[in-house]
């Protein structure tokens, strides 16, 4: 006696199409919580100091950068109490400071950075500013790392 086996060509697509429909589903679930992750949950970290770049800008003369390249140990950490603790140049500092995760600005102390730069491991802190009568234009630039 010979049975007769019914080709599953549905049930294989059937099968492919939820296949599919779980790996679009993981990728789109895995990428959402990377969108859903905001200004503060990514500031809010002890971070390690790579640079802090100073730079003097003249009408008259070229512009002047100082860097300071960060040493090991050295850091910013930020908290969710509103407080920036840091040490660089074997110098301990609190201070206090605010961001606004709707224009991307922070204020510490008497600078005003632009968040240039935020991702899980790097920070890039900017801060342009008109200075003294000697120095037409001065900018600040902390690059920070996890």
């Amino acid at each position: 006696m010979m049975h007769f086996v019914p080709n599953c060509v549905n049930a294989q697509s059937t099968l492919t199409a939820i296949a599919w429909m779980a790996f679009l589903t993981i990728c789109f679930t895995a990428c959402k919580k990377d969108e859903e992750k905001g200004l503060t949950e990514k500031i809010m970290n002890k971070w390690s100091l790579v640079q802090i770049l100073d730079t003097a800008y003249t009408e008259t003369a070229a512009p002047v950068a100082n860097s300071y390249d960060g040493k090991t140990g050295e850091y910013m950490d930020f908290r969710t109490d509103g407080k920036l603790y840091s040490f660089i140049n074997n110098t301990y500092d609190t201070a206090n400071y605010t961001y606004s995760e709707k224009n991307r600005k922070m204020n510490v102390k008497a600078f005003k950075y632009d968040i240039v730069v935020l991702t899980d491991n790097s920070m890039v802190l900017h801060e342009p500013r008109h200075a003294t009568s000697t120095v037409d234009y001065k900018t600040y630039k902390i690059t920070l790392k996890r």
